[in-house]
């Protein structure tokens, strides 16, 4: 079994491949550009990397990308024709979970006026709403959403979710297809968008969803930047449909120094540091990836091309 990891998006490609090769001793592990002969390259683990740099890889079994975003793989025309499997935690990613969480609460407690206000050298308390009465709505619910959306309905916050497709969840009220959206907009009052990025969440977070919104609401794109359309946003905060907005992803990246994001007072941008994807965190999923392949046993963690996650 060949694995060849190319430059990966945090930490040295030697310490992913130690980290890989440490829980599978019996795997040859190779580190981009060293790939020496690529016609016995099985497996994948790709970071940061242009697919049309790879050569020919005939015996590739599957690709692993190291981070939740994969949408830049599927658009590819490089994108290999074999199975494109995801390598987060199954249970969530802990990183995830507390940055999810800090915003809501940022924009719960006011930070983002308070902080405005601050500057403007103004002492003015804010009216301040119990977690109860603050409607809390995760728009996509996978393995990154649902630990963030459980500990913020254990800290009393009103939580709710919306997904593309019916599912059905015992502690979180879920809201489907594009019937339960509407209904999901009217009763969020903070908005966090952990979507895919797929042909029809391209620009979801637009005027017509923040006009659904109660007035005085807060976006948090944790997304993709495609998510948003920015010039939207800015006319949505400006108009007061809209009180603040927490940006961890935006199009494109770096956010150039004209982009009018930077300086309204309205929003935050964070240069896209929910997660902090490791090594140690990885690996095991890797592993257990390849020795599922190597046993015949099916992927727990496939990506369906034909819905984009």
């Amino acid at each position: 079994m060949v694995l060849l990891i190319t430059p990966p998006v945090t930490g040295s490609a030697e310490y992913w491949g130690e980290c890989v090769q440490t829980l599978m001793p019996e795997l040859e592990v190779r580190l981009w550009p060293d790939a020496g002969d690529p016609a016995v390259i099985e497996y994948l683990l790709t970071g940061f990397l242009d697919l049309a740099e790879l050569p020919a890889l005939p015996s590739l079994r599957l690709v692993m990308p190291m981070f939740a975003g994969f949408d830049h793989l599927l658009s590819s025309p490089h994108m290999p024709d074999v199975p494109l499997v995801r390598t987060g935690p199954p249970d969530g990613d802990p990183a995830m979970t507390e940055y999810a969480v800090l915003h809501v609460l940022r924009h719960h407690r006011h930070l983002p006026t308070y902080l405005a206000q601050q500057r403007r050298r103004e002492w003015r308390v804010i009216p301040q709403k119990t977690p109860p009465e603050q409607r809390v709505g995760f728009m996509g619910f996978g393995a990154l959403a649902q630990p963030p959306a459980r500990v913020l309905q254990g800290l009393g916050f009103d939580v709710a979710a919306w997904t593309r497709t019916r599912r059905d969840d015992p502690d979180i009220k879920i809201f489907s297809g594009p019937d339960g959206l509407r209904p999901f907009l009217a009763r969020t009052d903070i908005l966090v968008c952990l979507l895919p990025l797929t042909g029809e969440t391209d620009g979801i977070l637009n005027a017509g969803l923040f006009a659904q919104m109660p007035e005085g609401a807060a976006v948090i794109n944790l997304g993709r930047g495609a998510h948003l359309v920015d010039h939207d946003l800015i006319a949505a905060l400006d108009s007061g449909q809209l009180a603040g907005a927490t940006l961890d992803a935006t199009k494109p990246e770096p956010l150039p120094e004209d982009s009018p994001l930077w300086l309204h007072e309205g929003v935050t941008i964070m240069p896209h540091t929910a997660r902090r994807v490791r090594a140690e965190t990885v690996a095991p999923q890797v592993a257990e990836i390849i020795r599922r392949d190597w046993e015949g046993e099916p992927q727990l963690w496939a990506v369906d091309r034909s819905t984009g996650y």
